[in-house]
């Protein structure tokens, strides 16, 4: 037996609000409903597992278009696994590029927040001289890897 879900229990099953189901609609990520003579939206399990696939997806880190794509990867006769495995090696090196943003963000607050001397006045702490250089970031700014405030910046 096929179970019918109206949007508020869709959205309640999946765990998104009822708007995002309507986006998803309008984006094309989630076909457009059977309606019942009154006019309401009816879903199906399949439309179940299609928006936890979407938000799985996103959880991994895939935007939106690129959600669309492995959909219709999933969805295609002609599909491969090596297309699947394409996009994902794609987020894969977006995701490590992010990692190593992020690893650099952390050494470089660790160098600003060991450098502040906590119980002193503002003036002589070197993350506000940091934020408020120019550039504290480019290499033009540095002199031997220390920032305008004087912290060591190198990562």
């Amino acid at each position: 037996m096929i179970q019918n879900f109206r949007i508020g229990e869709l959205a309640g099953a999946a765990g998104v609000r009822r708007d995002t189901i309507r986006y998803y609609e309008r984006t094309g990520l989630l076909p457009s409903p059977q309606r019942t003579a009154a006019g309401y939206r009816l879903y199906d399990g399949s439309d179940l597992r299609r928006i936890k696939f979407i938000r799985s997806a996103q959880k991994l880190g895939f935007t939106l278009s690129e959600t669309q794509t492995l959909l219709e990867l999933q969805n295609s006769d002609t599909a491969r696994a090596s297309d699947i495995l394409a996009v994902t090696l794609v987020k894969l090196r977006q995701a490590e590029a992010k990692v190593s943003d992020l690893n650099t963000m952390r050494e470089i607050l660790e160098r600003l927040a060991a450098a502040c001397p906590g119980d002193a006045d503002k003036s002589e702490c070197p993350i506000l001289a940091f934020l408020s250089s120019d550039n504290p970031f480019e290499s033009t700014e540095l002199d031997n890897n220390r920032s305008a405030s004087g912290v060591d910046t190198t990562y």
